[in-house]
């Protein structure tokens, strides 16, 4: 029979010891001996990734939208599991969501936001909302997979306002360029492990979380004609370096924050 459905607020009504409920998708789930968690697997990047790692991997799913999430397990059958940043348990028992013998080979967080703000117009709950969608769910993942994670690969996102000052977008840089020095720490604390974690700094792509900014023409052009090499982001330009990251051929390759951003953040041409 079906699993029953989950209480409206998933964390909010478990008190500890916690009892995570996993989701089975499909007549049977085939594990082999390691793990990709794709957290924000919904959004545009995290669709693509996704859609790229379940051609030979084991895949588990992490996001906030459920319905998404169901749709996308019946399509690789595989597991999922909703977060609520607002509300987690403490990351030693939202570990407990995959198996334990499972071996987790590659963590990729595509949870995120875009905030194109002043810092004067800017509240304190958009202010924290970013931060705790950006900063707070690299930690949050980190900090329960980390330990289990040996001989893998972490990838976690910035963008090119983690590391060149752009107006209007103090929040969002506060948290990306929290997010690299995270990471730069992290790898650090891991490398015993051989744990290796990395960031990739877009620029802006074409996305859901982008529709508002590149919603006319005009919009696009402006946007597109920023960067050196003139040219909107999509999933194919950050996919080859996801799997480059996660492969073995990035062995020697840690605490890094690699640009893919048309040369926005280093590049001034003529």
């Amino acid at each position: 029979p079906p699993p029953p459905p989950p209480p409206p607020s998933f964390f909010s009504t478990q008190t500890p010891p916690y009892e995570i409920p996993l989701r089975l998708v499909g007549s049977e789930m085939c594990i082999r001996d390691s793990m990709y968690i794709i957290a924000g697997s919904t959004g545009t990047l995290g669709s693509a990734i996704a859609e790229e790692l379940a051609k030979n991997h084991d895949i588990f799913l992490i996001g906030r939208d459920e319905s998404k999430l169901k749709e996308q397990a019946d399509k690789y059958n595989c597991k999922y599991e909703v977060i609520d940043l607002t509300n987690t348990p403490e990351p030693r028992e939202f570990s407990k969501i995959i198996d334990q013998e499972v071996e987790i080979t590659g963590l990729v967080n595509c949870i995120g936001s875009i905030l194109i703000k002043p810092l004067h117009g800017t509240s304190l709950d958009e202010f924290n909302d970013v931060i705790t969608t950006n900063l707070f769910s690299s930690y949050f993942l980190l900090a329960s997979f980390a330990r289990r994670m040996k001989n893998g690969s972490a990838v976690f996102f910035s963008s090119v306002a983690g590391s060149k000052g752009l107006s209007n977008h103090e929040a969002i840089s506060a948290a990306k360029s929290g997010i690299e020095g995270f990471a730069r720490s992290a790898a650090a604390t891991y490398a015993k492990d051989n744990l290796r974690v990395n960031v990739i700094a877009p620029s802006i792509m074409d996305s859901n979380m982008s529709q508002k900014i590149l919603s006319t023409e005009t919009a696009r052009e402006v946007s597109k004609n920023m960067h050196p090499i003139a040219k909107i982001g999509d999933s194919s330009d950050i996919i080859p370096v996801i799997k480059w990251l996660l492969s073995p051929e990035a062995k020697w390759v840690t605490g890094q924050t690699i640009h893919v951003d048309g040369g926005l953040s280093t590049v001034k041409p003529r």
